[in-house]
């Protein structure tokens, strides 16, 4: 019967998405009402479903990781095996940080259009396809095309932004932080088992046997549980994302985006990534130029990473608990503070203990920023526009990554080390606090159900 009325509420439209209002009882079941009180269709989602939820976006977010990861712990050995100089490469991740910025408004559109799930779907796909034809190629503006720009739409359509909407969608108001700080775990499960892992074969296993593996493993494994998550997911969702699709014009999403809360909170997010890139692509060179001992560096590399995805985990989960209790905007400028201050602990040392210490802060503040800016996003702009301006804000996030990759890669073969760019990145993650905190502390907390209760 339930299954019944969904069909019947997507085929008739009965309902628009202004007038949604869910309600989550204590059997994990969701109700679907209009602005009149009136209930017009009912969504099953049991216990086991929403674990079901949970589990596939760790384990998305944990192998969606990888092509990151792969990159930052073969850096070194990808300037041999490519025949560039660390400046050169150092484009390459600035290209895919800016093509990241690029993918996202498109990738929010994606998700608007077409659904969540059918978008991660298309990143698993394409992020195979791109592994597999990475192990059979040395040039290196084939790699530019292929890790720049199409391994960005892969990883920005499995992350944040898809993963964000799907959240927004399938849990209540009170449990969207929580949901969306276990499912980011996914990504510092990633650091704390894979880069050990990554670092160590890093000794033997070369960059083509490497992507051959990753690639298998994204089509062998990741696919088929996207299938299987989304076969699940329709027999109990009715909504269809083309009706949130054709509610917002262009003219909606360019008004909201000249207002002075979005511009406050892309500078902020701006921070965000421009730390982030330093941690993909210029983290382990500098390890690796503090300690030129090749068994120091491998034990220096991985037990910091790994310490970072330990305290990014704890970090996630923190901030979704505070988030309940705290405001998002003082959240947020602390969040930045602590980061910009870590960096200062590596300014210039060749101490093991800095580093693990630098692991920790960073590691706690690593999710946060992006969980507190993707709920604001909702709770500032509604879940119709949310999809589009989140992904307008990553724009602004890798905008900021390709000028810092860029920059550090300059930086480093002008000078020989990365202290100037240390002390730009504290410069930037300051401003971020500062931008954020001139954002409304009232509207960052009035939640969904508030709005609904307003009309």
């Amino acid at each position: 019967m339930i299954q019944m009325c969904a069909q019947m509420c997507r085929r008739y439209g009965v309902f628009s998405t202004d007038s949604i209002v869910q309600i989550p009882d204590n059997e994990g079941m969701t109700v679907v009402l209009d602005v009149f009180g009136k209930g017009v269709c009912t969504l099953t989602f049991t216990r086991a479903q929403l674990q079901l939820m949970v589990v596939a976006g760790i384990c998305i977010t944990f192998l969606a990781s990888t092509i990151k990861s792969s990159y930052q712990i073969y850096f070194i050995p990808l300037t041999e095996f490519l025949s560039v100089t660390r400046g050169e490469l150092s484009v390459s991740g600035a290209l895919f940080g800016l093509s990241v910025g690029v993918m996202s408004p498109l990738v929010g559109w994606v998700c608007d259009r077409y659904g969540a799930l059918l978008t991660i779907l298309s990143g698993a796909l394409m992020a195979s396809a791109v592994f597999l034809l990475l192990t059979i190629t040395d040039n290196y503006a084939v790699f530019l095309v292929l890790y720049g720009i199409m391994s960005a739409y892969a990883l920005t359509a499995m992350t944040y932004i898809p993963l964000g909407i799907f959240i927004d969608q399938m849990f209540s108001q009170q449990h969207k932080g929580m949901a969306f700080a276990a499912i980011s775990n996914g990504t510092a499960i990633g650091f704390i088992l894979l880069s050990p892992v990554l670092v160590w074969l890093s000794g033997f296993v070369s960059w083509s046997m490497l992507c051959t593996a990753i690639g298998g493993i994204f089509l062998g494994c990741v696919v088929p549980l996207i299938i299987l998550l989304h076969r699940q997911m329709t027999q109990s969702s009715a909504l269809p994302p083309q009706q949130s699709f054709r509610q917002v014009t262009p003219r909606q999403v360019l008004k909201n985006m000249y207002t002075p809360t979005f511009i406050c909170l892309a500078v902020s997010f701006a921070g965000c990534g421009a730390s982030m890139g330093f941690i993909d692509v210029h983290l382990v060179p500098l390890i690796q130029q503090q300690f030129t001992t090749f068994s120091i560096y491998q034990e220096v590399t991985a037990s910091t990473l790994s310490l970072l995805g330990i305290a990014e985990l704890c970090g996630a989960v923190i901030v979704g608990w505070r988030l309940r209790r705290s405001s998002p905007v003082s959240l947020l400028i602390q969040l930045y503070l602590l980061r910009g201050g870590s960096l200062l602990l590596i300014y210039d040392t060749q101490s093991r203990l800095a580093y693990l210490l630098f692991a920790i802060v960073f590691g706690l503040t690593y999710m946060g920023t992006v969980i507190i800016t993707s709920l604001m996003c909702l709770n500032y702009f509604g879940t119709q526009l949310k999809g589009r301006l989140f992904g307008l804000l990553f724009t602004a996030h890798q905008l900021s990554v390709f000028v810092t990759v860029s920059a550090g890669g300059l930086l480093y073969d002008t000078f020989h080390h990365y202290r100037y760019l240390i002390l730009l990145l504290v410069l930037l993650c300051v401003g971020a606090a500062f931008a954020a905190s001139l954002l409304s502390r009232e509207e960052s907390e009035r939640t969904v159900d508030d709005k609904c209760e307003d009309s």
